[in-house]
């Protein structure tokens, strides 16, 4: 993963960056949360998205770019702080949550605000359609945590589990690389059926790992590999796989192409 980031290492820097200013603009912003915020994080949405732009040849990366992968990871971000409270998670990135220290409540209203941060900076683009992109994403992640919700304890198949994974994680991931594509004049429809299958493979894979599936079978999370099996989960990764492979294909061959695909490998 290092030798991956180290292709786009001067943009996430910049993003990372407005991570460290957040709490020193913003006196709501409490210790534990500006510690949350500046945790240890892989910033996969932003990287994806800069590695997809300059894939395709284009390197003039803009402040206004990289703004909107900032607000799209305070957005990431957001949604962890509600997952807490919704999963009834301890633990985050190693260290105890915001919902372990402080409860429920405290936890929430830290992603509502969180939330409001990457909404006005999304306002301030003033693009419209990036604007639509985010809101439906949001609202898209949001439905889909309530269907996962009234689906526990129950089985599910594996085309509902496909679509609460689609809005839950992929529709941001979707939403980011769509938006960057569109900002740097590349085809949106492309951008966004790559975004879209990348995001589902991440989660596909993110629920294989052993603390993703133990806290499923806490909650009573029917995940993918309880509905297919570790040979059919593996041949549905391979298959979501092969489609990014095939959109690949139109991707001039430098670098940056070849960093998608081992981001891909390691999934």
């Amino acid at each position: 993963m290092d030798s991956i980031r180290a292709l786009v290492l001067n943009d996430l820097d910049y993003i990372e960056n407005a991570f460290s200013k957040v709490s020193q603009k913003d006196s709501f912003i409490f210790a534990d949360l500006d510690t949350f915020l500046q945790g240890k994080s892989k910033r996969i949405r932003s990287l994806l998205s800069i590695l997809y732009l300059k894939a395709n040849n284009y390197f003039d990366i803009s402040n206004e770019i990289l703004d909107m992968l900032f607000a799209c990871e305070l957005i990431h971000n957001a949604s962890l702080l509600h997952d807490d409270v919704v999963d009834d998670s301890f633990l985050r990135r190693g260290v105890p949550t915001l919902y372990d220290k402080y409860g429920s409540k405290l936890s929430v209203i830290s992603g509502d605000y969180i939330l409001s941060i990457a909404v006005e900076k999304l306002m301030q683009l003033n693009n419209n359609k990036v604007l639509l992109f985010f809101f439906d994403a949001v609202k898209s992640m949001s439905q889909a945590e309530i269907s996962q919700y009234f689906s526990r304890n129950s089985d599910i198949s594996i085309q509902k589990y496909l679509n609460i994974v689609q809005g839950k994680t992929s529709s941001l991931f979707s939403a980011c690389v769509k938006a960057s594509a569109l900002l740097s004049g590349l085809d949106v429809n492309i951008a966004e059926n790559f975004g879209k299958n990348f995001g589902i493979l991440f989660q596909i894979n993110n629920d294989m790992e052993s603390d993703s599936a133990d806290n499923d079978k806490k909650n009573g999370v029917n995940n993918v590999v309880d509905i297919l099996g570790i040979e059919k989960t593996l041949a549905l990764k391979d298959n979501y796989k092969e489609e990014l492979r095939k959109i690949l294909l139109d991707f001039p061959n430098n670098k940056y192409t070849n960093g998608i695909k081992d981001l891909i490998k390691l999934l």
